[in-house]
């Protein structure tokens, strides 16, 4: 086959590739003004002369199947992080859910670069020392700045056992780590329930889709505890699952919206509205948020913030939340694209902006997502972390203990207490 042919199949095949996303965009009606202006037609002629000048005018004979795969790949790329360009043996895994969470990383996307938004507890990237808000440069030598979430979770992915080797950087740190996760059994953790002084019931969910009957059971058991205000902590719980989310808000709202499904052109797909059957109680009720708070939470935070039934209080949450649909192409690849995303009862997307607590408190001891001006994205991984023959003879050694350190105060789980006691107090004094 002729390089000319090569490139007409290849032209062709991106053309109606980009056809089949942007065509229903266009009707029979709107064609000649689409084509008069910076719609999809005057891009195609972009995307055919780029291609021409590859054939002509690039030093060496290209491969025009990998121009194809980056040319299609760049069209999702250029949308949102969880949009994606899959390849068969990738449509095959996709459509298999034989994907498996072996590693306990939750990540989303900064700037191109995979981020970890959280870490399930106790979970093998957890005891490998990989913290939330790191920043992920490469997974098993592949820079995450080359390839999309679908491409990074399933790197990640893998037989139990197996190992997987993790690059990142953290804030405040020069350089990078470099690690081995034995991929093993990711197992969610229950809620946790504490009673705090002032009568508060302190429920701790650190992941939250799947949990809805567990955080259930302990806003029961905190009631029957007699407990008289609720301080639900979801940091650290960013796991996207809508249903969860939805009948967690629900506890606490006998009306009201508790979210959206927004598909094109600002269309309400679905609303989710509160049912008194299954609201648990009235008490007062604090949330608390910070960066690594994503997707079920956020519903829970923004449905409590719209429907003013209590406050949020921490840090910016995260931002995710959307609905992904498979649109198969004849080859076997297909693209990943999202059709549509959640919103909070006022209609604000949480994917990207996250949700803004009603009660900001900044901490000294981490950094926000701004923070990521100072990583080094081009620092060489630093070697990879292993035990040394000679730290068995160390560890015969005696050696001088350090102090122990004092936990540092946490400041939101304060600024909530002192929220809901305040109010407490103003509310027994006005009456």
């Amino acid at each position: 086959m002729s390089i000319r042919t090569k490139l007409t199949l290849v032209t062709l095949s991106g053309l109606i590739a980009i056809y089949a996303i942007v065509g229903g965009m266009l009707s029979s009606t709107s064609f000649g003004h689409v084509m008069a202006n910076s719609g999809p037609y005057p891009q195609l002629s972009i995307f055919s002369e780029v291609v021409r000048h590859i054939v002509t005018d690039y030093v060496e004979k290209p491969d025009l199947n990998k121009v194809r795969i980056g040319a299609l790949r760049g069209l999702t790329d250029a949308l949102d992080p969880y949009s994606a360009y899959l390849l068969p043996q990738q449509v095959k895994e996709y459509q298999a859910k034989t994907q498996t969470d072996a590693t306990g990383l939750i990540i989303g996307s900064i700037r191109g670069y995979a981020y970890v938004i959280s870490v399930v507890p106790n979970s093998p990237a957890a005891k490998a020392g990989v913290k939330a808000r790191d920043f992920i440069e490469y997974i098993d030598g592949h820079a995450t700045h080359d390839i999309d979430l679908v491409d990074a979770y399933s790197l990640l992915s893998g037989a139990l056992g197996s190992q997987v080797e993790v690059a990142y950087q953290r804030s405040g740190v020069r350089g990078n780590e470099k690690v081995k996760i034995t991929r093993g059994p990711v197992t969610a953790p229950k809620p946790e329930l504490q009673a705090l002084e002032q009568q508060i019931g302190y429920v701790k969910v650190q992941s939250l889709p799947g949990q809805a009957e567990a955080v259930q059971a302990s806003i029961r058991e905190a009631i029957k505890r007699g407990a008289n205000k609720i301080i639900l902590d979801l940091r650290g719980s960013a796991g996207d699952d809508l249903q969860a989310g939805v009948e967690v808000a629900n506890y606490f709202l006998k009306s009201g919206t508790i979210a959206k499904v927004i598909g094109r052109k600002e269309k309400v797909i679905t609303t989710y509205e509160a049912k008194p059957e299954k609201t648990l109680t009235d008490l007062p009720l604090a949330i608390i948020t910070d960066y690594s708070t994503a997707g079920a939470a956020e519903i829970v935070a923004a449905a409590i913030l719209d429907n003013k039934r209590g406050e949020v209080i921490g840090e910016r949450t995260f931002g995710i939340g959307s609905e992904q649909k498979l649109f198969p192409i004849d080859d076997g690849s297909a693209f990943l694209l999202t059709v549509a995303r959640y919103a909070s009862p006022n209609g604000k997307f949480f994917l990207p902006e996250g949700v803004t607590p009603s009660v900001e408190v900044k901490r000294k001891d981490v950094a926000d997502a701004s923070a990521l001006d100072e990583l080094d994205p081009d620092a060489s991984p630093a070697p990879t972390t292993t035990p040394n023959p000679s730290d068995k003879d160390k560890a015969n050694k005696p050696v001088t203990q350090a102090a122990p350190q004092k936990p540092a105060e946490d400041l939101l789980l304060k600024k909530a207490i002192e929220v809901l006691t305040t109010a407490d107090k103003a509310k027994k004094k006005s009456a």
